[in-house]
C-alpha cells in the first residue's frame, strides 16, 4: 500500500516517451526491444512521436516489457487498480469509524489517480464512496448528485457496486419523498441485469424499508424470503449483514419478534467482524424500535442511547437524528414529554433533510402537545405530520397519525372532523397491499 494521506496523478506523458523511458530503464537498446518484430528504425519513430504504433505493435511491445497493453497504454504501474481499490476499502472502513476527513481525502485522491489511469471501474468506486461521505454527513441532495456522477462509471463497475450505488441512490429519492420511483428503479435493475448472489442480495434489501412504508407487507415479505435465501450463497458479509437488519422489520411486523432479534443480533455480528462501527450502531438503533414495540422501553431507552451516542461519535448525522428521534418516542411512552420535545428540537434541522423523519418528528410534537394537555396545538401538527407523510406515500404512519388526530379531535368536542380524519385514515389504508 503506498497511499500516504495524498496520491500523484498519473504521469502525463506521452506515450513515445512512455516507451522510450522503459526501455532505457532496463538498459536495453532500440534494436534490443523491436527485433524481432519490428526494425529498430520504427521503434525511434514510435518513440519520437511521429509515428503512432498500430495495436499490434503496442500488444508486442508491451509483452516485451512484462506489461499488459493498459499498463503500457496509459502508464499504469502493475498491479495499480489493486492497490488503489484496497486503498478505498481502507477508506471505507475509516469512514464507518469516524475517520470522515480522511476517508474524504482518501477517495479523492484515488478517485484523480483512477481517472489518470483510465481504471473507469476503480474510479466509480471512489466516486461512490465520495457518495457514502455525503449520506454520513446526511446531505442527501449532495449524495445523489454523486451517485448519478458515479452512475456515469457503472457500465464498468463490478454487479455488486452497480447494485449499491441504486441501493444509495434509492434511499435518497425515498428520504425526498418519492417513494414509487425508489421502488421502480430497484425492480427495474433486479429485472434485467443479470445479477450475482451479492448485487440481488443488495438490491432485495433496498426494496424492504421503502415497501413497508408504503404499506406494502406482503411484497416485502417475499422480497425477505427470496433474499434469505440469497445468504447462503453470498459472499459479502457487510450486504448480508444489511439483508439482515432490514429483514428483521418483516419479521418484526409479522408478528416473529424473535425472529427480527435474531437478524438483528447476527447483524451486529457481521457489522463488527468487518470494523463497520457505523452500520453495528444502527443495528442497535434498529434494536431499540423493536424494544419500543414490544413494550420493554428501558431496555429500548437502553440500546437508544447507547446508539446515538456511538453515531455522534462516529458523525453519522442521518443515524444520530434517526435514534434521537426513536429515543424521544421511547421517552413520552415513560411519561417525560418535556424530554421528548427537546430531544426532537435538538435534531430538527437534521430531521428536515429526510421526508420519512420530518413527518415521524412532526407527529411526535402532536402528541406530546396533546399529553401535555394542548389540543390546539396537537391537533395542529398532527394533521400537518398526516399530510407530510400521505404526500409522501408513508400509508402505514399516515393511518396511525390520522388515529391520533381523530382522537385528538374527538377530545376536543369535534366529532365530525374527527369522524373525517378516521375516514382519511382508512383513505391511505387503502393504498397499502399488506
Amino acid at each position: 500500500m503506498t497511499y500516504r494521506g495524498e496520491m500523484t496523478s498519473a504521469p502525463a506523458e506521452p506515450l513515445g516517451a512512455r516507451i522510450r523511458r522503459l526501455r532505457t530503464g532496463r538498459g536495453w537498446t532500440q534494436r534490443e526491444l523491436a527485433e524481432p518484430g519490428y526494425d529498430r528504425g520504427f521503434l525511434a519513430k514510435v518513440e519520437t512521436g511521429s509515428r503512432p504504433p498500430s495495436e499490434e505493435m503496442l500488444a508486442y511491445l508491451a509483452q516485451r516489457l512484462g506489461l499488459t497493453v493498459d499498463e503500457l497504454r496509459f502508464g499504469r504501474p502493475p498491479g495499480v487498480a489493486v492497490e488503489l481499490r484496497a486503498s478505498l476499502d481502507e477508506g471505507y472502513r475509516d469512514l464507518e469509524q469516524g475517520r470522515v476527513a480522511d476517508a474524504e481525502a482518501r477517495f479523492a485522491a484515488v478517485a484523480k489517480q483512477a481517472a489518470g489511469y483510465h481504471l473507469d471501474d476503480v474510479e466509480c468506486y471512489a466516486r461512490f464512496c465520495q457518495a457514502e461521505v455525503k449520506w454520513q454527513l446526511f446531505d442527501v441532495a449532495e449524495a445523489q448528485e454523486a451517485l448519478e456522477h458515479a452512475g456515469e462509471l457503472a457500465g464498468a463497475a463490478p454487479p455488486w457496486l452497480r447494485a449499491m450505488i441504486v441501493h444509495r441512490w434509492a434511499n435518497c429519492r425515498f428520504q425526498h419523498g418519492d417513494p414509487g420511483p425508489a421502488i421502480a428503479r430497484i425492480e427495474a435493475e433486479l429485472a434485467v441485469r443479470p445479477l450475482d448472489p451479492d448485487a440481488e442480495l443488495c438490491l432485495l434489501t433496498a426494496l424492504i424499508h421503502p415497501l413497508m412504508e408504503m404499506g406494502g407487507l406482503h411484497r416485502a415479505r417475499r422480497a425477505a424470503e427470496d433474499g434469505r435465501r440469497l445468504t447462503r450463497v453470498a459472499t459479502r458479509p457487510d450486504f448480508i449483514a444489511r439483508f439482515h437488519r432490514q429483514a428483521s422489520q418483516v419479521w418484526h411486523a409479522t408478528g416473529q419478534a424473535d425472529r427480527a432479534d435474531e437478524d438483528l443480533t447476527e447483524a451486529c455480528r457481521l457489522f463488527a467482524s468487518v470494523g463497520f462501527d457505523r452500520d453495528a450502531a444502527r443495528c442497535r438503533w434498529a434494536r431499540g424500535y423493536l424494544l419500543r414495540h414490544l413494550g420493554r422501553l428501558d431496555e429500548a431507552r437502553a440500546e437508544l442511547t447507547t446508539a446515538r451516542d456511538q453515531l455522534a461519535a462516529i458523525g453519522a448525522e442521518e443515524g444520530f437524528a434517526g435514534a434521537t428521534l426513536e429515543l424521544a418516542e421511547v421517552r413520552l411512552r415513560q411519561g417525560a414529554p418535556a424530554e421528548a420535545a427537546a430531544l426532537v428540537s435538538g435534531v430538527r434541522e437534521l430531521l428536515s433533510r429526510d421526508v420519512e423523519a420530518r413527518g415521524e418528528a412532526t407527529s411526535l410534537l402532536g402528541q406530546v402537545a396533546r399529553a401535555r394537555g394542548d389540543l390546539e396545538t396537537a391537533t395542529r401538527l398532527l394533521r400537518e405530520a398526516f399530510e407530510i407523510q400521505t404526500g409522501a406515500s408513508l400509508h402505514g404512519a399516515a393511518v396511525s397519525t390520522a388515529l391520533r388526530l381523530g382522537d385528538a379531535l374527538r377530545q376536543r368536542g369535534h366529532l365530525e372532523d374527527a369522524i373525517a380524519a378516521y375516514r382519511r385514515g382508512l383513505d391511505s389504508a387503502s393504498g397499502t397491499d399488506a
